[in-house]
């Protein structure tokens, strides 16, 4: 029945998320100090860090296979799949060599900077000063060490400080704003022509490949699909500027690489092409020299004209033998070629009529540009270097091989038609020998004269194209920055700082909670004990006057009416019927000292009073008195023990009287406290009192240590026991339990004193007080009984 009362009152429950959210938000200024001061420090943060803006653009690369002349449709290029290994453009793209030489351009290894009060911004050289001139007097390229000069303006004169490797190596101080026509050992010449800022600037020289390596971890390539030949390339840069004109410069450089290698192979067929027509023109003046001294030695002028219709059908013959040798001499300045032993791009289409020749003699060139650029990125030692060797010599012997087979070919067939031709010089007897030996001139003069205006149109041919080859990219996006930096990001670390200010206090508090062992509310100990009713609780008050006092039977504060509010639930729950007859007695007791338990049987026996004519008051804690403080007498006035001790002593003599209220004190303390409350003399005292007052509020000795409340319980009606709030550790509960459970303790009923001593629970006294009780009190008050040895 005490327990339905009191869960009527406030049901309990295993967890409540609502008195979990009001018990962390009763912090909530340690939550709004912590997120204001990590929101503050972000804002500081954010106000001086360094800003990286993120700059992109994009290309799409050009299928150099679909360009060339002899491409024949495969199932790739029929289905519109692409020949382009990104794989490969992008290594070379972030290759070392490519940025090396956009450095060298750009000469990156010169940094330029602005110094601010707290912080230092990098510039493009044309945010540096605002009209200047500097010139270097080193190759700036080959620098192998840390130069850093600090370039300061004051008056219109020009201090500069060296450092070489971070340490000052000398200063140089100069008269007007230029250091031309001066005498000094800088490596640079600079003249200011107009400034508006005159703090200080910062010229920084670093080896080349440092800087290259800087930007190389800036720069970043990826792909736009598995299936796209684009690419995006992007770079994370402080300065917007230098950004976009370094990934212009690589765009351009990759461009005239990917040129340059097209352009080689046309430009090795133009050598060839030139070094064969040396050759042959020299041959053609041999032919003609002697074809003239063969006419003037037979004073040759004009051929008959029967001589040249029995000649006409070996025509047909001449001519097939004409183009059979002359494939078979372009065979043989190819094989030439071949096989000078040199991994050089070989002259494509020179006029051989074997396709199978030419498309090996393109595979090879195609491998030739393979090695050439892993060569320029990862060495001649580079394994795949040396595969792609090997397959090159294995080109070569194939190429070799054809060529040989090929011109066996052309031998038989050379050897065929000469036996034709043979045989229709046997019906030519009639013709002159002067006129066969002048046709066989002419002949090798055709030949020869063909041969050379093949190989000067195949030169024309290749002199064009070397001239107008295509761009191997074709530029989507050109660089663009994004004005919203890449880092830091305010949102995110503004959102971060207010999750970290939250964090911090909610962990501590989480901590806090978790190690506390102590009780707070109501709601903790009715979970705690086994059907034992709470009559009562007891706000804490810091005001020290009003709790070293009796309270007044007229009384309004909030001792008072807190108190008023234990005796009417007693009432309720105890004396249901109306009468006191037999629950007259009342034991207040606590499990330890400073719980408040004489300040509450003090309190209540004066409140009472009020109501009933006859209340007494009984020191019973022999050990540690606490009554006489409140009456401010002697500790050593007489009292319980006296006359439990002594014979000649009638306890009516020893009442002090409060108002209305009669109070026994404990007396002196004797040596056997508990033999004293276990004697027949204490119990017949008890008995007696029980008829001569309406209530009897017995103040014992705690009851964890010692045994003496236990010998009183089997006298009382009533147990109140007090537990404090922020004090009592929970564990007690236990201690509780069994003590009703073993019925040490007689009708058990908890008072929860000290409430809003602490907040750690969010427990707002004042609104859970006024609010279930109905009184509107503020009881939010601090607390802290101080209950300790008495000195006196």
């Amino acid at each position: 029945m005490q327990n339905e009362f009191l869960n009527d009152i406030n049901p309990v429950g295993d967890f409540n998320f609502r008195e979990e959210v009001i018990k962390y938000f009763s912090f909530w200024p340690w939550f709004l100090v912590s997120i204001l001061f990590f929101i503050f420090s972000s804002y500081i943060y954010l106000r001086y860090a360094e800003y990286t803006f993120r700059t992109t653009a994009s290309i799409e690369i050009l299928d150099e296979s679909q360009d060339s002349e002899m491409a024949l449709p495969t199932a790739l290029t029929v289905f519109n799949r692409s020949m382009v290994n990104l794989v490969n453009e992008i290594n070379l793209l972030s290759s070392f060599s490519l940025h090396s030489i956009v450095s060298k351009e750009l000469q990156s290894n010169v940094r330029f900077y602005t110094s601010g009060n707290i912080k230092t911004l990098e510039n493009h050289p044309d945010q540096w000063f605002d009209d200047y001139d500097i010139e270097f007097n080193i190759d700036i390229s080959n620098v192998s060490e840390y130069f850093e000069y600090k370039i300061e303006i004051e008056n219109n004169f020009l201090n500069i400080s060296e450092f070489i490797d971070g340490e000052l190596n000398k200063e140089y101080n100069f008269q007007t704003l230029s250091t031309k026509e001066k005498n000094h050992n800088l490596p640079f010449n600079l003249s200011i022509k107009n400034i508006k800022y005159q703090g200080e600037r910062t010229l920084k020289i670093i080896p080349l490949s440092s800087s290259v390596n800087q930007f190389r971890k800036y720069f970043e390539v990826i792909e736009f699909g598995k299936d796209s030949d684009q690419l995006l390339i992007t770079m994370i840069h402080p300065n917007k500027q230098i950004a976009q004109e370094y990934l212009s410069r690589i765009l351009i450089s990759f461009d005239n690489d990917g040129i340059s290698d097209r352009q080689l192979e046309y430009k090795n067929t133009i050598d060839f092409v030139d070094s064969r027509s040396k050759i042959l023109r020299e041959e053609l003046e041999k032919i003609e020299i002697r074809k003239q001294n063969f006419k003037e030695k037979n004073n040759l002028s004009n051929i008959e004209t029967n001589a040249e219709i029995n000649i006409q059908n070996q025509l047909s013959y001449n001519s097939e033998l004409f183009n059979t040798e002359s494939q078979k001499s372009l065979a043989e300045f190819l094989k030439e070629s071949v096989s000078s032993g040199k991994y050089e791009y070989l002259p494509l289409n020179i006029g051989l009529d074997n396709f199978d020749l030419n498309m090996m003699i393109s595979e090879y060139n195609q491998l030739i540009r393979q090695r050439e650029k892993y060569l320029s990125e990862a060495g001649e030692n580079n394994s795949f270097v040396k595969s792609l060797e090997n397959q090159l010599d294995s080109f070569v012997l194939n190429i070799t091989n054809s060529i040989v087979n090929y011109n066996n070919s052309l031998e038989i067939k050379i050897n065929s038609l000469k036996d034709k031709e043979k045989e229709f010089s046997e019906s030519y007897n009639a013709i002159p020998e002067n006129e066969k030996i002048l046709r066989t001139i002419e002949r090798e003069l055709s030949v020869k004269e063909a041969l050379f205006l093949l190989l000067l149109q195949k030169r024309e041919e290749a002199s064009i194209n070397f001239a107008v080859v295509k761009p191997t990219i074709k530029v989507i996006d050109y660089p663009i920055t994004n004005p919203i930096p890449a880092s830091p990001n305010s949102i995110m670390i503004y959102l971060a700082s207010m999750l970290v200010g939250f964090s911090i206090p909610f962990l501590i508090l989480y901590f806090r909670f978790f190690f506390d062992n102590k009780v707070h509310t109501k709601e903790q100990l009715l979970k705690k004990l086994d059907k034992i009713a709470v009559v009562g609780e007891i706000p804490f008050s810091s005001n020290n006057d009003e709790l070293e006092k009796i309270v007044k039977v007229d009384s309004r504060n909030t001792i008072a009416e807190s108190i008023r509010m234990v005796i009417a639930n007693l009432n309720f729950i105890l004396f249901k019927d109306g009468t006191n007859e037999n629950n007259n007695t009342i034991l207040v007791t606590s499990t330890i000292k400073g719980e408040g338990k004489t300040l509450l049987s003090v309190n209540i026996a004066s409140l009472l009073s009020k109501k009933y004519k006859k209340v007494l008051l009984v020191g019973a804690d022999l050990r540690n008195p606490q009554i006489h403080k409140f009456l401010n007498i002697d500790k050593s006035t007489v009292g319980l023990s006296n006359y439990m001790c002594l014979d000649n002593l009638n306890w009516k003599d020893l009442i002090i009287k409060n108002e209305s209220l009669d109070i026994l004190l404990s007396g002196v303390i004797p040596p056997n406290p508990t033999e004293i409350l276990a004697s027949d003399k204490f119990k017949s005292f008890i008995e007696e009192v029980k008829r001569e007052y309406d209530y009897i509020i017995i103040d014992s000795a705690p009851c964890l240590l010692v045994s003496d409340t236990f010998e009183i319980s089997k006298y009382v009606d009533t147990t109140l026991y007090v537990v404090r709030s922020n004090h009592t550790d929970l564990k007690i509960c236990d201690f509780i339990n069994e003590s009703k459970n073993e019925s040490k303790l007689t009708n058990i009923n908890i008072i929860l004193n000290g409430v809003g001593n602490s907040q750690a629970y969010g427990y707002k006294y004042g609104y859970q007080y006024g609010y279930r009780y109905g009184y509107k009190y503020g009881y939010n008050y601090g607390y802290g009984y101080g209950y300790g040895e008495d000195k006196s």
